[in-house]
């Protein structure tokens, strides 16, 4: 008869080796969807990360100078952060559970606040996240071949470097243009 420690850590084992040997492409898109629209606006990659768990992470840095107009960046930001959850309502092929993407949304409720006290001619919060919100799902749409491209290479969990996702980003944009 197996203790249940040892019954805990088989079936522990057991669950761990039933997942996919690569991530589900929902969760590729989504992260592609980041890594894609920083590309788009001039950010440098700092990398994604893929995790078992089915959840993900894109990393991008803009490099700030004392001239930058902080709204215009925010804004960048919460473009590029909402065009992951964009990616799954523009590809409804792999809809997402909205539950699951809270951490793309959180803080850009905060930066659209700031944008809003830094130039209140640009509405409130909520006029100002539907704007960008459209901004997104526009990145989205109109990026898909390479967001789709991009996704694809995303084959295994774990982390790529900011020069691993630029040069498959870079590749992807050659094999698209040809």
């Amino acid at each position: 008869m197996m203790n249940t420690y040892d019954w805990w850590v088989a079936k522990l084992r057991a669950i761990r080796h039933s997942k996919p040997p690569e991530p589900p492409m929902r969760v590729r898109l989504h992260e592609a969807g980041h890594a894609v629209a920083a590309h788009r606006f001039g950010y440098v990659q700092r990398g994604i990360m893929l995790r078992e768990d089915d959840t993900g992470e894109t990393s991008q840095q803009y490099a700030t100078g004392m001239d930058d107009d902080m709204s215009v960046r925010l804004q960048t930001e919460i473009i590029i952060s909402m065009t992951g959850f964009a990616v799954t309502l523009e590809y409804p092929e792999y809809k997402t559970d909205a539950l699951r993407i809270g951490g793309d949304v959180q803080m850009e409720l905060v930066n659209a606040a700031i944008i809003h006290r830094i130039d209140p001619a640009m509405g409130s919060a909520d006029e100002i996240m539907d704007t960008l919100w459209v901004r997104a799902r526009l990145v989205a749409r109109n990026n898909k071949p390479l967001i789709q491209a991009v996704a694809a290479r995303l084959d295994h969990y774990g982390f790529w470097t900011g020069e691993e996702i630029q040069r498959i980003i870079d590749d992807c944009e050659k094999e698209l243009d040809r």
